[in-house]
């Protein structure tokens, strides 16, 4: 009788102990790698140690890495949430220093080991340099426009110096004690006094130059032109300029070794190159196919489950069966601002932002930008409903808002008091069109109704979930980061079984980021592969269940 009792439980998709309805265990999901990762989540600051190593800062990723150059192999010398560096320099004892553009902190770590703040409270902190002398400065950009200095030891505040340079990054100085820098707003490079201010042109007309290294002769400057990706050698007596290397677009750093070659970043490619300028010849250092994949999204209807990746620094096209990525937008070149949210309307892909604060409607077939919606509030989540208008869910102020066609947009909040909400998933064919929100605070899956913004709880006691989707037979697959694993929500009951575990997903929280800040992507293809982004490997997998297996309800 027992035995029966048993089968029957399991033929109905749910097994009673100690009088608790359990779901049946899913069915064994193959996991492989659609596209395999990096040690990197967009390159940015480099420079070179002496001993053979190049040190690249891993903002994102929140580390700050060492690269053995005669095997490639990288190392982490300081990891989450200590090293979200944008720039990294050598100070002149072999101290470590970079700068937290989210966190606001300057760090430093010893030659012993030994890592400390020496700033803080200062959002923005984007490029470092020694002068000759010993004297520490860095600049503040975007969030700030400023150049500061810096007693290296911390032993007093920092000092401020100039502000509305138009984006002071990556700079050097010369043998004149001079500062030599790229100045984003105004397409120059100019030579700044610190002590006085007095500043003059040395050269201009480039697109978007983002960093300058002097070569061994200290007479000419190699200068990374991000928008046209071209490395640039500038004659520093005269402002001549010749074009070394055309690289992609993205470049974001450089750094020069004594034998000129020129180590260039490319945040985009998430990838560094160096190249010889006596011949323009390039050669990878550190390869990666992906930057940063978050957000994924599929269409139901597509067979070969192509995947729309927000990969943070471009939005691309990889295909859900084989792999191959077909690059549509990149940042900086375009108008698109670094995605990290994806979702697709009938015509539209519908991209946010919480890096520069911004929604995007791209035309699906183009890529064209079609709107540009800002928003500041941490934006995570964002659907586009049937009549146009869109869902945002604001994961610093717990608020979903519905922002209408017109323009200027206006906006209506739908629901508030939801804890950290990031990922957004339709339920408009339902009786009472709704949506599932997650929410990363309260460890919660909850519904909101479209028509009054009642909402009500669907799963509790989560940790930290992020990305979430619609698997063909209605059932949400969420991505439960906290957890590392992958799970399976029934909405009817709100049951939970774990598909995968022991994930590669969640990078740390990190101070000045909103919830959720690096969504963990989740799709469904029709075909019921499940689909997942690796922030912590910069990766995509899938997890394909067994032929002619039945889903559970």
């Amino acid at each position: 009788m027992m035995t029966r009792l048993l089968s029957k439980a399991l033929a109905a998709g749910m097994l009673m102990v100690g009088g608790q309805a359990l779901s049946a265990p899913p069915p064994a999901y193959r996991q492989e790698v659609v596209v395999a990762g990096s040690p990197f989540q967009g390159v940015h600051g480099l420079a070179l140690d002496g001993k053979g190593h190049l040190l690249a800062s891993n903002l994102l990723g929140q580390s700050v890495h060492s690269i053995d150059l005669s095997t490639g192999a990288v190392s982490t010398l300081v990891g989450p949430p200590l090293g979200g560096a944008d720039d990294v320099a050598l100070g002149p004892d072999g101290s470590i220093y970079w700068t937290g553009y989210f966190s606001g902190r300057l760090m430093r770590r010893t030659p012993d080991g030994k890592t400390r703040v020496l700033a803080k409270d200062l959002p923005g902190l984007n490029s470092l340099a020694f002068r000759r002398d010993g004297r520490l400065y860095f600049t503040q950009l975007g969030r700030g426009d400023a150049l500061w200095e810096m007693d290296p030891n911390g032993r007093k505040p920092p000092r401020q110096l100039r502000t509305g340079l138009g984006f002071l990054n990556g700079f050097e100085f010369g043998t004149d004690d001079r500062l030599y820098g790229p100045l984003l707003l105004k397409g120059q490079i100019v030579r700044m006094d610190v002590d006085t201010g007095t500043t003059e042109v040395v050269a201009e007309g480039f697109g978007m130059p983002v960093a300058v290294n002097f070569d061994a002769s200290r007479e000419n400057l190699y200068v990374a032109d991000s928008v046209r990706g071209e490395l640039v050698r500038v004659r520093v007596a005269t402002g001549a300029k010749e074009v070394v290397a055309k690289l992609p677009t993205g470049l974001d750093n450089l750094t020069v070794g004594p034998d000129d070659q020129v180590y260039v970043s490319n945040m985009v490619d998430n990838d560094i190159r160096v190249v010889t300028p006596a011949d323009g010849s390039i050669r990878p250092v550190v390869e990666a196919r992906l930057s940063v994949p978050s957000g994924l999204a599929v269409a139901p209807d597509d067979p070969s489950e192509s995947l729309y990746v927000a990969d943070v620094y471009a939005l691309r096209r990889v295909g859900g069966r084989d792999g191959k990525i077909a690059q549509t937008t990149r940042v900086l070149s375009s108008r698109m601002t670094f995605p990290m949210n994806v979702s697709l309307g009938a015509t539209h892909v519908v991209l946010s932002s919480a890096y520069l604060g911004s929604v995007q409607v791209l035309d699906r077939t183009s890529g064209e930008v079609l709107r540009t919606i800002p928003n500041t509030n941490g934006v995570q989540g964002v659907l586009e409903l049937a009549d146009g208008t869109l869902l945002l869910a604001e994961a610093t102020t717990g608020r979903l808002v519905r922002v209408d066609t017109a323009e200027p947009a206006g906006t209506t909040v739908l629901t508030e008091g939801l804890k950290g909400p990031v990922g957004l998933v339709a339920d408009t064919e339902a009786k009472e069109p709704g949506v599932y929100v997650t929410e990363v605070g309260s460890g919660q899956v909850t519904r909101v109704r479209l028509s009054d913004g009642a909402r009500r709880p669907v799963a509790k006691g989560l940790k930290a979930p992020e990305g979430i989707a619609r698997h063909p037979d209605g059932g949400l697959i969420v991505a439960e980061v906290g957890r590392k694993q992958l799970v399976r929500i029934d909405p009817a009951t709100g049951r939970s079984t774990v598909i995968a575990k022991g994930l590669r997903i969640g990078l740390p929280e990190s101070e000045g980021l909103p919830p959720g800040y690096v969504p963990t992507g989740v799709a469904v293809g029709g075909s019921g592969t499940l689909y997942l982004s690796s922030d912590i490997e910069s990766a995509i997998y899938r997890f394909v269940p067994p032929p002619g297996s039945a889903q559970p309800k």
